[in-house]
């Protein structure tokens, strides 16, 4: 397994670095030439582009999106956001690059991976800007979560006077409850003319949704999650969401149960697994049994996988080569069955804690080599 190190110059001789590629072409007052490190607290916010031809990885540095080969020493800087991006997605066939941000005036744009170049944008997307996003498997449509509404505080929030300061707090309280109440999931169809969503809803709950995700084996349905509740969403063009949010208590399973993390979608079934702080799995799918607090076809709790304990599971993916795969907390990546049982692991990586974990593009029976960050 391959782990470029992205947070430093490359080796090149004589030269410091290698003049980067920008992607516009308008006069600028100060020229971006290069970039060092990246926005560590995106999570999955790292992509391994690579295949036979190119040993590209994308990531975000600050507003830039950054298309850097690991090989050349060269990166392509994608510039025009003015927040920082604060979420990523990689097309399955690494054609496109979507970035998004959260602030005022934000944007979502795809790019177009060869030539660098923005081919979609939408502007204020959300009112604060994207939280989460995910592109769909037939790469036509994408699914945002959108941005809480940023602290009394913050540079992008609305400053008081220090006279009022004490019930400008409190309406800032308030107003953040609300918002957080009223977070938004929206679909958008990028390929299209429009710059409207194709649907959208009000999640109405305080719990902040942090993952989004479509299933990639039926794409009309999507899966939500933040620190305490989960969504499942399903969606079509012209017609309203409808979602269930499945009930999980402690006492079902008679131990505690962490914040989660991450949720994803198992393949030739109709489970889905959600990580947590603590190292457990929560197994969800549908049940013949009635109790009361769900349908015959919604998927409920059914058993909790103690996966890796006092670890938190940052990263969950499913891998085409039939496996899931986790990023955790002590900086270890773990291959494991459907089952979750384990067939593989890397340790002392040296990266600390995993945010990111990638896949280069392959061809069936190629060798796959994977990109991961901390």
């Amino acid at each position: 397994m391959e782990v470029p190190h992205v947070g430093a110059e490359p080796f090149l001789g004589d030269e410091k670095f290698l003049p980067s590629q920008q992607t516009n072409g308008e006069t600028q007052a100060l020229t971006l030439h290069w970039t060092l490190g990246l926005n560590k607290d995106v999570v999955g916010g790292v992509h391994n582009l690579s295949d036979a031809d190119s040993t590209d990885m994308f990531y975000a540095a600050a507003h830039t999106g950054v298309i850097f080969d690991y090989n050349t020493g060269v990166q392509r800087l994608l510039q025009g956001h003015v927040n920082p991006i604060t979420a990523t997605a990689v097309s399955k066939d690494k054609k496109w690059i979507v970035t998004a941000d959260t602030g005022p005036d934000s944007m979502m744009v795809v790019w177009e991976r060869e030539s660098g170049s923005p081919v979609k944008t939408f502007f204020n997307p959300h009112p604060y800007g994207v939280h989460a996003l995910d592109i769909a498997p037939m790469m036509k449509h994408l699914v945002t979560l959108s941005a809480p509404m940023p602290a009394q505080g913050d540079v992008s929030a609305p400053q008081a006077n220090s006279r009022d300061q004490t019930k400008s707090t409190d309406q800032a309280t308030g107003a953040a409850k609300e918002f957080e109440e009223s977070q938004s999931i929206s679909v958008w169809e990028w390929t299209e003319e429009t710059d409207q969503p194709v649907c959208t809803a009000n999640l109405g709950t305080q719990d902040v949704q942090t993952c989004v995700l479509f299933n990639a084996w039926e794409t009309h349905e999507i899966a939500t999650n933040g620190k305490r509740r989960l969504f499942f969403w399903t969606w079509d063009i012209g017609q309203p969401f409808q979602f269930y949010s499945p009930a999980l208590n402690s006492r079902d399973f008679k131990q505690r149960i962490g914040d989660y993390t991450q949720t994803i979608f198992l393949p030739e079934s109709t489970q889905a697994a959600t990580g947590t702080v603590d190292g457990d799995v929560v197994i969800w799918d549908l049940s013949l049994i009635v109790d009361g607090l769900s349908r015959p076809d919604e998927r409920r709790a059914v058993k909790i996988i103690k996966l890796c304990p006092d670890v938190s599971l940052n990263v969950l993916q499913v891998h085409d080569q039939a496996r899931v795969v986790v990023g955790g907390s002590d900086g270890n990546v773990r291959f494991y069955d459907y089952q979750f049982r384990v067939h593989a692991w890397f340790e002392d990586i040296g990266a600390g804690s995993v945010k990111s974990i990638s896949f280069n593009k392959t061809e069936e029976n190629d060798e796959t080599r994977a990109s991961a960050s901390g």
